[in-house]
Order: structure tokens, then sequence, then C-alpha cells
């Protein structure tokens, strides 16, 4: 398996500033809700009943790269 298909993962243990990626990706939170970014630079889960900014997620959940 290369690196570049490994998804990424974002701990909420508040190591240091992590700024939002750049490419945008869906990420799983540890609760399993995908949160897909929108249009308003929010994240938002796919039945639209959450939004988050970046800072917001990675402080609140634990969120892994969503590949496919």
């Amino acid at each position: 398996m290369s690196t570049s298909t490994v998804p990424r993962v974002w701990l909420a243990a508040g190591l240091g500033a992590c700024p939002a990626p750049t490419d945008g990706p869906t990420v799983r939170d540890d609760l399993m809700r995908q949160w897909c970014p929108g249009p308003d630079g929010r994240w938002h889960t796919r039945d639209g009943r959450h939004h988050a900014d970046w800072r917001e997620l990675h402080t609140r959940f634990d969120l892994v790269e969503v590949t496919r």
C-alpha cells in the first residue's frame, strides 16, 4: 500500500495547531458520522443535521479521512 492511499488521521488531543486541510477531505468522526466540506467553508454531516468548522471538529472528535 502506498502512502498516498493511507487515510489521514487527526486526533482531538489538542497537540499543536491543526489548520484545516486545503483539499477539503470527507472525514469520519469517532461516532461514525461522516462530515463533508460544504461551500460555506464548514463541514456538514450527510443528513444535514450537524454543522461545524474544522476547529470545532478537530477539538471534539478524532477524525479519519474517508478515502472512497
